[in-house]
Order: structure tokens, then sequence, then C-alpha cells
């Protein structure tokens, strides 16, 4: 099965492709100048970008960092209706394991109430959150916190320069 190239999301059928990259969809496939801009960027200055904003403070509570990408796993179901999602944000540890934490309990409560998703997808989701809250704390970035600084420069310099 293919991956798409910005979100990582599995292409079970279809998707787009654009100069051999595959993406998921038309919005993400229209990302892909953003994504060739992002490989771009020099090695030296991802590096002193990505270690200047993990030391940073957290954009959610301004405590100080290091801050990095957390991820939190949602479901929530009715009768034969299940939906499940992940999402990520750039925080600190305590941040980031509250909203783990905070996602475990929405699955555990509103998950289990469709048939046959909600009973198989609700302990997985509730296990990954439970697993990544009691993980401890990365010593370095993460890749996706690369991943994200590096989107971060390419915008910067793909972007219209200001009218003064």
């Amino acid at each position: 099965m293919a991956e798409c190239n910005h979100c990582s999301k599995t292409i079970l059928f279809g998707g787009r492709r654009v100069d051999g990259a595959r993406y998921c969809c038309a919005a993400c496939a229209g990302r892909h100048p953003l994504l060739a801009r992002a490989e771009q960027v020099p090695e030296h200055v991802l590096q002193k970008h990505v270690e200047d904003w993990h030391r940073s403070a957290c954009p959610r509570c301004n405590r100080p960092g290091p801050i990095d990408v957390y991820r939190h796993h949602r479901v929530h179901s009715f009768v034969l209706l299940t939906q499940w999602h992940t999402r990520q944000s750039v925080s600190c540890r305590r941040c980031g394991r509250r909203s783990q934490l905070a996602s475990a309990l929405y699955s555990a409560v509103l998950g289990w109430w469709g048939f046959p998703w909600g009973l198989v997808v609700t302990p997985v989701q509730v296990g990954r959150n439970l697993a990544a809250a009691f993980r401890g704390a990365p010593d370095t970035p993460s890749e996706p916190f690369r991943r994200l600084v590096r989107l971060q420069l390419a915008q910067q310099t793909l972007a219209p320069p200001r009218q003064g």
C-alpha cells in the first residue's frame, strides 16, 4: 500500500501523483511545491532552527521547553458510524501528555458506541494514547518535529515579500 508524501495517510485506492510523489487528495497534492522546497533546506540550517525551536517556550502554556510534536488519537461512535483520527500538536511534554490523556478519556467514553468498529478501534486508540502519555520525554527532537521545522522554513522562503 502507498503512503501520502504529505500527511502519511495510507492510500488504498487512487490518490494523485505529482513529479513522482504520491498524495492522498487534492489538498495534499496542492502542497507539493512546498514539500519540494522543504527538501532543499540545507541540513546545517535545519539543524540550527530545530535546536533553537526545540529549546523555545511552549506555544500552549508558555512554560520553558523543550517542545516537540505530540500525537493524540481519538475515536467516537454512534451505532453504525465510527470515526477516528490522529492529531498532532507542538507543545511541551506536560501539554502533550495532557492532550493524550484527554483523548484517551474522550475515546473511552465516546468510542465504543458503534458496532463493529467502535468496539475494535476504541481499545487501540486508548492504548496508543496511554502508551504515548507514559512514555518518557524524547532526549532529542523527533523526526516529526524536524519535518515540521523544515516545512516552516520552506514556507518562509516561498512567502511573497511584504510590501511596506
